[in-house]
C-alpha cells in the first residue's frame, strides 16, 4: 500500500521514516517476454534509483499474411530516479517527491523526459496511516499518451499485537492520447505478515475498466543485513504470461 511506512518505492514520502541505509538490486521476468532490471540505493531520507526493461524478439511482417517474419526487432526503455522524503516536526505528516528521466526506443522512435511523482502520508497513530500519491506530473514528452496521470488514495492499519497489516489502495488513471481521452480506475487489498525471519503478502487487484482481477504473491526472507525475495503476478488473462520478480537486498 502506498499508505505503508517502508514502500519507499511507490510513496517517496514514506522515505522521511527511513533510519538507515541499504542497497537493492532486482531481476524481473514482466508480461509478453519483457525482462528488465532494477537498482536502487537508499541512504536515510534519500534514495537514487534505476531501470530498464525491454524485449528483443518483437516479429515484423509485410503487408501480405505470411506466417514468417520479415525480421525481429527491439524495445528498451530505461529510468533513472531521485526521490526525497520530508516530515514535520510531530512526525506524523510526511511529504517526498520523486523525479525520473526515462528514455524510450523503439525501432527509429525514439522519446524522452522527466516526470514527477508528489506523495504524502499522514499517521493517525502507530498503527493506522493514511497515503495519497500522484504520479507522472509534467512529463515533457513530445507525446502526451506516452505515461498516463495516476492518482493514488490508500490506507494502511496494523492489527495491534498480530504481525499482520491490512491494505486498501484506490486508483485513478488518465491519458491523453491522439485518438482521445482514456479513463481507468481500480483497487488493491491485501495483507501483509511480518516477523524476524520472514515477510508474506498477498494483494488482489481489481481494474473497472477491464472487468479483470489479478493477485500477487510474494516471499521475502531475512537473514542479518541480507534479505532476498521472490513475487509473482497471477493474472486472469493467463494468456500474457506470469510474471516473476527476484530481488536481493543489502542493510549496512
Amino acid at each position: 500500500s502506498i499508505a505503508s511506512k517502508d514502500n519507499h518505492d511507490i510513496n517517496p514520502s514514506s522515505l522521511s521514516s527511513c533510519k538507515d541505509s541499504y542497497f537493492e538490486f532486482s531481476s524481473n521476468q514482466w508480461l509478453f517476454d519483457i525482462s528488465g532490471s532494477y537498482f536502487s540505493y537508499t541512504n536515510n531520507n534519500l534514495m537514487f534509483s534505476s531501470y530498464q526493461w525491454g524485449v528483443d524478439d518483437i516479429d515484423f511482417y509485410d503487408d501480405v499474411p505470411s506466417s514468417s517474419p520479415l525480421y525481429t526487432f527491439g524495445s528498451k526503455t530505461y529510468f533513472l530516479g531521485l526521490a526525497q522524503g520530508f516530515s514535520n516536526q510531530l512526525n506524523n505528516h510526511h511529504f517526498g517527491y520523486s523525479i525520473k528521466y526515462s528514455y524510450m526506443k523503439l525501432l527509429e522512435y525514439e522519446n524522452k523526459g522527466f516526470a514527477l511523482d508528489l506523495g504524502y502520508r499522514f499517521d493517525l497513530n502507530s498503527l493506522s496511516s493514511f497515503a495519497l500519491v500522484i504520479n507522472n506530473i509534467n512529463t515533457g514528452f513530445k507525446d502526451d499518451d506516452q505515461l498516463p496521470q495516476i492518482a493514488v488514495v490508500g490506507a494502511s492499519q496494523k492489527i495491534k499485537n498480530i504481525p499482520i497489516t491490512l491494505n486498501l489502495d484506490v486508483f485513478f488513471e488518465y491519458q491523453k492520447t491522439e485518438y482521445g481521452h482514456k479513463k481507468g480506475s481500480g483497487s488493491y487489498q491485501g495483507f501483509v505478515y511480518n516477523n524476524e525471519y520472514f515477510d508474506f503478502v498477498v494483494s488482489h487487484c481489481y481494474y473497472s475498466g477491464k472487468k479483470e482481477s489479478d493477485v500477487a504473491l510474494g516471499f521475502e526472507f531475512l537473514w542479518r543485513n541480507l534479505g532476498f525475495s521472490v513475487s509473482t503476478l497471477i493474472k486472469e488473462n493467463d494468456s500474457v504470461g506470469t510474471p516473476l520478480f527476484y530481488q536481493l537486498s543489502y542493510h549496512f
